[in-house]
């Protein structure tokens, strides 16, 4: 072998090693990278979550440097490239909502079928938005349970039913969902949103005719309670005093907390403000006031100015505390009834039921008064107006004097009672059964055999027309399958429950 062979052998030996040295340090530089991005997202992820702005996560990324988490370093190229500004941060947020977004899609698929939640929202830039939530059944273990999730959001150009039904339709399009696989829709019950001739529900059911709809049931408890109270004159200037309250309390806030200080046993409560949107936050301002009545008299007294002796007056009298210490009683039940509204795994055939309960409750509250805080009241002041040393109807409650009649004490009852009357008469009507209603009532009745009571033929006849309606053929003879369905699963529970006592 020649000189030349021999150095070109070399040469190539020499080339194969660092072309080798070079893949190797290639692989060690991506897994650096690969490393330094995967943290980078992970910190992108945890700031959207936790709601903080784009401009935190690079203070976020030094921290994590600080705190031993290297592999951040190398997330900077050079001086000028550090994929920690606003628009790297931007493209991280859009591959992962694109992940994010795709694991959604496959649980949509796999439950076929699903649900949707609209509502309108405006924003800071007084811009009118449409937010959509879908609703899907997802396996869990080894259970099929209702989850819900947010699929969008949409600037609206008006807030008709033509835009808001577009909008709806494209947002499912755009995630490549079949619209006719919709089976269900919850609104806010607006007209323009479930009117019968033109809303956004009758436009949908053109594509997907099996299209249930129901109104957000905690929206038309707190829409019932809200117009009850709208009825009653003295409530209605009874929210305007506890509005005023809130708006006074902050710059005197000090001087009430040091009050509070020195009283013993005074529970302390923010006063709150009514809005007629989120009626039932009623319940905590009443709240506050009943349980700081005291140290609010005693700011009031203190602060000479006409603002706190307009807020003294309508407060120091028998009417407003009555008022105040029913209502306190009456709200506690209609917040339990929205909390319970509001529970992930509320079943549509707890709805009228508990309603029904409650309405029980308030009527038993409005003839006897025995709820626990207005009896606290009615035990410690006069059962009936009395003269003072001065000839004026008064009485003495937590160390103030307060006004009396017989006049305040007749419109304070007839006010509550008033108040409970109009509230009942509103949540009966609002919740009474629609045509959806009753087929999701009488569905509920056929597909949950847990239910006690035994199945009616309305119901199964209410979902055979159901399917029937669904393109379903024998859907009469299928309903009937799912009847006989159910009560042999009640037999099966009867009979377990039945070995379970024998077992104790």
């Amino acid at each position: 072998m020649s000189v030349a062979s021999l150095n070109s052998h070399a040469r190539a030996v020499e080339i194969s090693k660092q072309s080798n040295c070079m893949d190797a340090a290639r692989e060690v530089a991506l897994s650096k990278n690969k490393h330094a991005i995967v943290s980078a997202l992970r910190n992108v992820y945890f700031a959207a979550v936790n709601d903080l702005s784009n401009s935190n996560v690079p203070k976020l990324h030094e921290l994590c440097i600080e705190q031993g988490a290297t592999q951040l370093k190398d997330l900077a190229v050079d001086d000028h490239t550090s994929y920690a500004h606003n628009q790297s941060i931007q493209e991280f947020q859009a591959a992962i909502s694109k992940v994010l977004e795709d694991k959604l899609l496959d649980k949509v698929e796999a439950s076929k079928e699903f649900s949707i939640m609209i509502d309108e929202s405006t924003d800071v830039s007084v811009h009118q938005n449409l937010l959509v939530y879908i609703r899907i059944v997802e396996e869990i273990g080894a259970r099929w349970e209702p989850r819900s999730y947010f699929l969008g959001v949409r600037q609206l150009a008006s807030a008709t039913a033509d835009s808001i039904t577009r909008e709806v339709l494209d947002v499912l399009t755009s995630k490549g969902l079949d619209v006719g696989d919709m089976v269900g829709i919850s609104t806010d019950g607006a007209a323009v949103m479930v009117g019968s001739k033109s809303g956004v529900v009758t436009r949908l059911r053109d594509s997907s005719p099996s299209l249930l709809a129901t109104h957000c049931i905690a929206h038309r408890l707190a829409l019932g309670c809200g117009s009850g109270a709208d009825k009653v004159p003295y409530l209605v200037k009874f929210q305007e005093i506890l509005n005023s309250i809130y708006n006074f309390s902050p710059k005197h806030m000090a001087a009430l907390e040091s009050i509070q200080e020195v009283i013993e046993g005074v529970e302390k409560s923010r006063f709150k403000q009514v809005f007629a949107t989120r009626w039932l936050s009623f319940e905590g301002s009443v709240h506050a006031v009943v349980r700081n009545y005291s140290s609010l008299i005693s700011v009031f007294l203190e602060e000479n100015s006409a603002k706190a002796l307009s807020l003294y007056k309508p407060v120091s009298t028998y009417k407003f505390l009555f008022c105040a210490h029913f209502l306190s009683d009456v709200l506690k039940q209609l917040c339990f009834l929205s909390k319970m509204y509001q529970k992930s795994d509320l079943d549509f055939s707890q709805v009228n039921p508990l309603l029904s309960s409650t309405i029980v409750v308030l009527e038993n509250l409005r003839d006897s008064k025995c709820g626990s805080v207005l009896a606290e009241f009615l035990s410690v002041v006069p059962s009936e107006p009395m003269l003072d040393s001065d000839g004026l109807y008064t009485f003495q409650f937590k160390g103030h004097t307060i006004r009396d009649s017989a006049q305040q004490r007749k419109e304070a009852v007839s006010s509550c009672e008033a108040f409970v009357d109009h509230t009942v008469s509103n949540l009966k009507e609002r919740f009474s059964d629609g045509k959806d209603a009753k087929i999701m009532s009488a569905m509920c009745a056929v597909l949950n055999p847990s239910l006690d009571g035994q199945l009616s033929s309305d119901d199964v006849k209410t979902v055979g027309d159901y399917l029937s309606s669904c393109g379903i053929k024998d859907s009469a003879c299928f309903a009937q399958e799912l009847s006989s369905f159910n009560g042999y699963v009640k037999v099966q529970i009867i009979e377990a429950a039945k070995d379970d006592f024998s077992a104790l």
